[in-house]
């Protein structure tokens, strides 16, 4: 680790030259061993907060105190922000979250034995090197997950380390122990203890990570209901058509399976698409079921577990307008792609995400039938790229005939708004009907119908 950034090699520097200890430790060191980019630089160390601030007080840095009576304190010197925390022994958890009480150490192995998982429980110095009483290099080499100590204790102690165990499992391919998978699953109902906001920030790591069966493993881990709102709904439920090879639940999970690389509101889009399907079924004197706006049901659903996730309100918003438009048939031809574009305020790049969930929907139906489509969306993105390209926009407020010209003429209340909208709907027709004598045309054929 000797090409750390040299802020981290001043900040060792500074407690060496007060006779102090201090280590890189957790998820830096692990994310070194795994050769991965490391994004956050923690520290631990025998120095008190005090002392820490004492020691940085005079130095050209930034302190923050904040979590000083927990033992860390965050450093920022030349841009990067580092924290560190005085070495600690944990006695006593309360609501299966935080330690009702901490005690200062001057061991690095106490420090060490209250971390979660061996792979975060190894500390490093330049010049002594590693220090890992868990053996927790061997973990990382098989790419293994397991506690330090007690499974069953540290998951009872901290209900998070449920999702950090399957966020690492899913963002850094880590098979989880036996031990700690009977342990997850013995303590799953604990998640129902934790903020919607921490569920919410591991469950978007883990969507995010692009692994495959997302949702079959978080079942398996009999987790899922307490991560993802209403998703029990969906399961088992049978999709009697030739369109369909697999249950809701899992085509979704499988739809799931094509959104590598997608941003996280097309994936969210994907995962709450069918969650109406379950409320909608109808089966036909022929045995085919039937689901007759699901659509509409799963972006009802969508919106009231987006907000219960907590999610910003614009993600809640373009994933709504998705789901409601995911079963609406997307041509390749100019005037499907216009007036898909004018439904969503000429706004490309939601017409794009559309194509890539319509995409995914399709990959996870009977692969004896989804060719077609699979096709036909192919070609719609070749075209709407080109008709971006050209600079096709046209709102209800580019109409060369406006509201005023319309009172001019006699037009008023309602009648004006009904009039401009059907004159959109021409203009979206034929763009270059977009002029004021023509327009005016098109409204004496309107009073003539």
């Amino acid at each position: 680790m000797n090409d750390m950034p040299k802020q981290t090699l001043w900040l060792l520097q500074q407690f060496e030259n007060a006779d102090y200890s201090c280590y890189f430790v957790g998820g830096c060191v692990r994310d070194f061993l795994l050769k991965r980019t490391i994004h956050d630089y923690d520290f631990t160390t025998n120095a008190t907060p005090a002392q820490m601030i004492a020691l940085f007080q005079h130095q050209d840095c930034k302190i923050l105190d904040i979590g000083a009576a927990f033992g860390t304190i965050t450093v920022i010197y030349q841009g990067l922000r580092m924290e560190i925390t005085t070495y600690r022994i944990e006695q006593e958890y309360q609501k299966h979250r935080s330690p009702k009480q901490i005690a200062f150490s001057d061991t690095i192995c106490d420090d060490l034995s209250r971390r979660d998982f061996t792979v975060n429980a190894i500390a490093y110095h330049p010049k002594q090197g590693f220090i890992d009483p868990f053996d927790g290099q061997s973990d990382i080499k098989n790419r293994v997950l397991r506690c330090v100590g007690s499974s069953q204790k540290r998951l009872n102690e901290d209900a998070l380390r449920i999702l950090r165990a399957l966020r690492f499992h899913f963002t850094l391919g880590f098979t989880i122990e036996k031990e700690l998978a009977a342990a997850i699953i013995h303590n799953a109902p604990l998640l129902s203890t934790l903020s919607k906001e921490r569920i919410q920030a591991e469950f978007q790591e883990m969507l995010m990570s692009d692994a495959d069966n997302l949702l079959q493993t978080l079942r398996g881990y009999q987790v899922s209901e307490y991560i993802v709102p209403f998703i029990k709904n969906i399961y088992d439920i049978s999709q009697e058509s030739k369109w369909h090879s697999y249950d809701v639940f899992t085509h979704t999970d499988i739809a799931l399976n094509h959104t590598k690389g997608y941003t996280l509101t097309e994936k969210l889009a994907v995962l709450f698409h069918d969650f109406g399907k379950p409320f909608t079924k109808r089966i036909d004197a022929q045995g085919i079921a039937h689901f007759p706006k699901h659509q509409l049901k799963s972006r009802e659903i969508a919106k009231e577990a987006l907000c219960e996730m907590k999610y910003p309100k614009h993600i809640i918003t373009e994933c709504c307008t998705l789901i409601a438009l995911h079963d609406d048939y997307i041509k390749p031809d100019e005037l499907s792609l216009r007036k898909l574009l004018a439904e969503l305020s000429m706004n490309y790049e939601l017409a794009f995400s559309l194509i890539r969930i319509q995409a995914a929907d399709a990959y996870a139906k009977n692969p004896l039938y989804n060719q077609a489509q699979l096709s036909e969306l192919k070609q719609a993105e070749i075209m709407l790229s080109q008709m971006k390209a050209t600079g096709f926009s046209v709102l209800l407020k580019d109409l060369k005939l406006n509201g005023n010209d319309l009172k001019q003429l006699g037009y008023f209340g309602s009648e004006i708004k009904t009039a401009l909208h059907r004159l959109y709907d021409k203009v979206i027709e034929n763009p270059s009907c977009n002029d004021k004598k023509q327009l005016l045309e098109i409204l004496k054929q309107f009073k003539s119908m």
